[in-house]
């Protein structure tokens, strides 16, 4: 069952089970299940003894405990960033997305996912992981990508209010 647009209309045609509709509610159910468990894990590093006992046995960061607790809170702080644009441009989906906001949102979004991967990197210096390097890697590039959409949608704000003015 595949989902496709028509050169005729632009709403979504339906072949499948889910509407455009069903499928925004969704998208922002879990986006904010993520918000709730980024948050979690964000104040679990402050409540729970046995969180940081966890980290310090297993990733051996004792030496630097406040380096690796600022870069977790940091990144976290970006994700939740991240979230909270990305619910906020999906409720505008069933609507009209391409708005001046939403191009914002994206540019935003894009910029936040630079510093975290620029955070990841630094860290490669200090406390250096394979999965570190993947992360400041796919972290630039979904900022690269985010940055690539935030201009794609002001040029489509761009063009439908040339279209709106034309009569």
């Amino acid at each position: 069952m595949a989902w496709y647009y028509t050169c005729e209309n632009i709403k979504p045609r339906r072949d499948g089970i889910m509407t455009l509709k069903t499928l925004s509610k969704i998208t922002r159910a879990l986006l904010y299940a993520l918000m709730v468990l980024v948050a979690a894990l964000m104040a679990a590093l402050f409540v729970s003894g046995s969180v940081r006992g966890f980290l310090e046995n297993a990733y051996g960061t004792a030496d630097n405990a406040v380096l690796f607790y600022a870069m977790l809170l940091v990144c976290g702080g970006i994700a939740l960033w991240i979230l909270i644009e990305l619910a906020a441009v999906l409720k505008t989906v069933e609507s009209d997305p391409f708005v001046e906001r939403n191009a914002a949102a994206f540019v935003r979004m894009g910029i936040a996912a630079e510093a975290a991967g620029l955070v990841f990197f630094v860290k490669c210096f200090f406390m250096f992981t394979i999965m570190t390097a993947v992360c400041a890697l796919v972290m630039i590039l979904s900022g690269l990508f985010a940055l690539t959409l935030g201009m794609v949608f002001r040029r489509a704000v761009e063009y439908k209010r040339e279209n709106e003015l034309t009569i």
